[in-house]
């Protein structure tokens, strides 16, 4: 193997990581504060926001965070009959929240890095079928959160027209993701082959190589998709747990006496899950923010409640999920050292094999 082959240690590939997500939040933070920066009232404002809250909410808003992750284990289990029958309770649950809690401590969505390692090790079977079914969560939810977003925008009140106008891109999105999956799960070869054809040009043949690799060997883990009753088992618990979701928010906005309905909460709701996929700080920080206060904005001049009321969202389930992913990840007996050097050596694999399939494609 190559010098070239070797991969940037993990600890390395984080802290760039971290600096620049730490860099993209700190922007987010400034345009969601920008207001509050030139009221010279501004603390005194969100601090009476704060004493004024009614958190009263604080219980249920546990409760439903905490059914919102356990759909989240039930849909993976059907994401996963395919290859194996596994309890929610014992197999799936405390590997979700293992997830959700390193994604709040690392950057770039490392949790999931995590979770998959972690799983295939306890479970024993292949990685590949495991991160096929994070793949299709993320479609799932990318569903999800774009058809409550459309859904809240054109039936709330007070938007302009512009605005209703623009929902009908994000529904496009939505059918074209639909159809994008539905090809790639019924007509595995034809896709991948569309793939390699349309991104000949575009991508480098290593990458390429490594994209339609995945493809192929993802598929195997897209059985479920192929059982209708499946499918709609799936689709009702990742629409059922983001409505949980959104009830959250719902609960975070009547706190701080701010308007809410749930169709505005459907709107944050979608904007701030769009939100969390540019990268930025473990956590989100600074992105939740400015997605609270562009939507809310529309609804009302009290930025001060607006910010407080993303705060009070924020940390309930920050700390909630960090503290529950942590517990669950004491209870494997794994370090994270551990981890990282796992997620190393399959590293390494890929390169191998990217290298392989490259030489062989030259030679061919």
């Amino acid at each position: 193997m190559s010098s070239c082959s070797t991969p940037t240690p993990l600890h390395r590939n984080r802290w760039v990581h971290m600096a620049f997500g730490l860099t993209v939040s700190a922007v987010c933070l400034w345009f969601a504060a920008r207001g509050l920066l030139e009221d010279p009232e501004a603390f005194s404002k969100a601090g009476t926001a704060f004493s004024h809250a009614d958190y009263r909410t604080l219980v249920p808003i546990m409760v439903a965070t905490a059914v919102f992750y356990w759909f989240k284990a039930l849909r993976w289990r059907l994401l996963l009959k395919p290859i194996g029958r596994f309890r929610t309770a014992r197999d799936l649950f405390p590997f979700v929240m293992i997830g959700f809690g390193f994604n709040n401590i690392l950057p770039v969505h490392m949790g999931e890095v995590v979770r998959v390692l972690l799983f295939t090790r306890h479970a024993r079977i292949r990685m590949s079928a495991v991160a096929a079914s994070v793949v299709l969560e993320r479609i799932f939810d990318s569903i999800s959160v774009l058809t409550l977003l459309s859904f809240g925008l054109v039936f709330v009140h007070g938007l302009s027209p512009v605005i209703r106008r623009n929902t009908l891109m994000v529904a496009a999105c939505v059918a074209v993701l639909v159809l994008g999956m539905l090809l790639y799960v019924f007509c595995t070869q034809k896709f991948i082959a569309t793939v390699n054809f349309l991104f000949s040009r575009i991508l480098p043949a290593p990458l390429l190589a490594k994209l339609t690799g995945t493809l192929a060997s993802g598929a195997t883990g897209l059985a479920a998709l192929k059982e209708p009753r499946l499918v709609a088992g799936i689709l009702s618990l990742s629409l059922g747990s983001w409505l949980v979701n959104g009830m959250v928010i719902y609960l975070a906005l009547w706190s701080f006496h701010l308007p809410h309905s749930m169709l505005i909460s459907c709107i944050v709701l979608g904007l701030t899950a769009v939100g969390a996929a540019v990268p930025s700080a473990p956590g989100y920080l600074g992105v939740i923010q400015l997605c609270f206060m562009t939507v809310l904005c529309l609804f009302t001049n009290d930025e001060a409640s607006v910010f407080a009321a993303s705060i009070y969202y924020h940390l309930t389930e920050y700390i909630m999920v960090t503290l529950a992913g942590l517990y669950f990840f004491n209870t494997t007996g794994v370090s994270l050292a551990e981890v990282e050097a796992e997620a190393a050596r399959v590293e390494v694999q890929e390169i191998d094999r990217m290298e392989a399939v490259e030489v062989s494609s030259q030679n061919a």
